[in-house]
């Protein structure tokens, strides 16, 4: 984990970065398909699901918010969003469309002032502050 500053403009250019997102995209999706059979199921997701830490009630400790079976319900809630032709499975394209309203939402709702954020190494928000980065240093 690390401090780092975002705002909306660094989510926004790793999107519009087709090559970069689409990468980052590829590579976590590889990283989730653990049977490589090029679609995510819900125990392959889930996995993924749980890094969101949304039971800790206080930064890096596990709290007692959600039962273990509202835990799973919001798990298969958000599974739900990903797959898009009720087949239950996750392909690539689904995913990559999700991933990136998912980051549509934290960037409109970041709005343009830059914030500091405690980011998972690997997250999607880290590989779009690491882009900024590498991109300020080639220009």
């Amino acid at each position: 984990m690390s401090v780092e500053t975002i705002d909306a403009s660094t989510i926004r250019n790793f999107l519009k970065d087709e090559r970069f997102f689409t990468k980052s995209i590829e590579e976590r999706f590889s990283m989730i398909d653990s049977n490589h059979d090029g679609r995510l199921s819900y125990a392959e997701m889930a996995k993924e699901l749980e890094k969101l830490r949304v039971n800790e009630t206080h930064f890096g400790v596990a709290g007692n918010g959600l039962t273990k079976h509202e835990l799973g319900q919001l798990y298969q809630g958000l599974f739900a969003n990903f797959y898009h032709n009720a087949n239950g499975l996750v392909d690539l394209e689904e995913y990559k469309s999700e991933v990136r309203e998912m980051m549509l939402a934290i960037a409109k709702g970041l709005g343009f002032l830059p914030v500091q954020m405690v980011l998972e190494e690997g997250s999607f928000l880290k590989v779009a502050v690491e882009r900024e980065r590498i991109v300020k240093v080639e220009t």
